[in-house]
C-alpha cells in the first residue's frame, strides 16, 4: 500500500518537473536539481512515505509566491541574495518554520492526491522530526 502511494507522490512530482529518488542518505529537496530524495535507511515505508510527503512540501514552499515572504532569511541564503548568519535566532525561529510548513504541506497535498493518512500518527512523525531543528536550535 504505502510503494503504491509513494509511487503515486512520485507521479504527482513528475507533472511539477521533479524526479523522486529513494537513496540511501537523507531526506532532501534539491531546487536546483529538481530532485526529491526520501531516504530508504528508513526502514518502515510508511514513514518513508511520510518523509517523500514532507520534501514534497518543501517543493510546494518553495515554489509558492509567498516563500520570500514567510521565509526572507532562509530566501536570502537559498538564493544567495546576501550572508546569512545561521547562528542567529531569525535563522534558527524561520528553519523551525519552514520545516512545520513543509509537514502541513505534505500532509495537505496527502489529501489532495487522496491518500489515506493516520493525521494523529502523521503528526506525531512531523513533531518528531520538527524537534531536531528545536534542539539544534537551542
Amino acid at each position: 500500500m504505502y510503494k503504491t502511494y509513494i509511487e503515486m507522490i512520485a507521479q504527482w512530482a513528475a507533472t511539477k518537473g521533479y524526479k523522486v529518488v529513494g537513496k540511501w542518505e537523507e531526506d532532501a529537496f534539491y531546487d536546483k536539481e529538481r530532485e526529491i530524495v526520501y531516504s530508504l535507511r528508513t526502514q518502515n515505508p510508511k514513514n518513508q512515505m511520510y518523509s517523500l510527503l514532507h520534501e514534497c512540501g518543501h517543493a510546494l514552499a518553495f515554489e509558492s509566491k509567498g516563500y520570500k515572504n514567510r521565509f526572507p532569511t532562509l530566501s536570502k541564503r537559498r538564493f544567495k541574495t546576501a550572508k546569512v548568519n545561521s547562528r542567529t535566532n531569525t535563522f534558527k525561529v524561520e528553519s523551525i518554520l519552514e520545516e512545520y510548513d513543509a509537514w502541513s504541506r505534505g500532509l495537505a497535498l496527502a489529501d489532495r492526491l487522496g491518500i489515506e493518512i493516520d493525521k494523529e500518527d502523521y503528526g506525531k512523525y512531523a513533531s518528531r522530526n520538527v524537534m531536531t531543528y528545536v534542539r539544534k536550535a537551542v
